[in-house]
């Protein structure tokens, strides 16, 4: 009897003409407490299977890399990848401008901005033509402060002569700004970059080692609060299309609550990793208003070197973001 060889690809994309049924490849270890992608697809996953659907989760870096689940996601062989924010950025610049430093002013600020606009609604529009739809902007934790393994740093005056891993060229130019230098290094090689010495440190969030095994590479952590952590549970529109009007409402729902139990935990959880990073021989400095301002001034001309952004639609963004200012 012949065998007969399915590809992962096939396997996906024969699943997905399942209306009720999602397939999604994680992006982290299935760890609740410390992943905010990964809880906000276990909170989805357990209320769709309670309304009878089939979810399939495709453990990380067994689909591919960040490039390849993006690439299947967009031809409808993968319905939901949780990705990095850039993956949707490349095709919408402005959504750049919500990751420059001091956006937000806390996590309830971004909470009310992503939850309650209708920015997501708009940019989803222009999306559909790339075959993707954003389904939630997630944190992975608190925002992004900085760590490194070289030195302390209290001021921005620090950051001189560090060598820092960057996620793309806008990060390039904030190392630059501070101070300090960058390398572009895929998630994948962060861990080698920082034994071999080709970077220093990264900005993340303060789960982000914990989650990585990352803690015996690092020394300091400084809490900046710099950028807003953020990953995307990014859906094929293809996907998304061939559900009915009735399962589209179900999964929007229970999105909605999937995600508000995150930032919920974001708020809870932030203190009892710092911890967890002093228990592993991190040093944790929390920055006076004082120290904070140093970076929020070395920085705040990050608004005009938004690639691809007229900067009257910076300043816009910018202030629509600040009318979800939480009373």
């Amino acid at each position: 009897m012949k065998k007969i060889i399915v590809t992962s690809a096939m396997m996906l994309f024969a699943c997905s003409i399942n209306a009720a049924s999602v397939n999604v490849a994680l992006d982290t270890d299935p760890d609740r407490e410390n992943s905010g992608s990964y809880r906000y697809i276990d909170n989805l996953a357990q209320t769709l299977k309670e309304k009878g659907w089939q979810i399939n989760l495709f453990p990380r870096d067994t689909v591919g890399s960040e490039e390849e689940r993006l690439s299947r996601v967009r031809s409808g062989t993968l319905d939901v990848s949780l990705s990095r924010y850039s993956a949707a950025t490349q095709f919408v610049p402005e959504m750049q401008v919500l990751q420059l430093p001091y956006t937000f002013r806390n996590v309830d600020h971004q909470y009310h901005f992503f939850a309650k606009s209708d920015y997501l609604d708009e940019i989803n529009k222009r999306l559909a033509s790339e075959g993707l739809r954003v389904l939630a902007v997630l944190p992975t934790g608190a925002f992004l402060g900085i760590f490194n393994s070289e030195k302390p740093i209290a001021t921005v005056s620090d950051m001189v002569g560090l060598r820092m891993r960057a996620l793309d060229s806008n990060q390039l130019s904030m190392f630059q700004m501070m101070g300090a230098s960058g390398v572009v290094v895929p998630l994948s090689e962060v861990s080698n970059a920082l034994k071999t010495g080709i970077v220093d440190g990264y900005i993340n969030a303060s789960s982000v080692p914990l989650m990585f095994n990352q803690t015996d590479l690092l020394h300091y952590f400084t809490d900046a609060k710099i950028i807003m952590s953020a990953r995307l549970a990014l859906a094929s529109q293809y996907w998304w299309d061939n559900l009915s009007t009735d399962e589209q409402k179900q999964f929007t729902e229970s999105s909605i609550e999937a995600q508000k139990d995150v930032f919920h935990w974001v708020n809870q959880s932030d203190t009892v990793q710092k911890q967890s990073l002093i228990a592993a021989g991190i040093e944790v400095y929390e920055p006076t208003e004082e120290d904070l301002s140093t970076f929020k001034s070395a920085l705040s001309d990050m608004h005009q070197q938004v690639k691809g952004v007229p900067l009257d639609r910076v300043l816009q963004l910018q202030d629509r973001v600040n009318s979800y200012l939480p009373q």
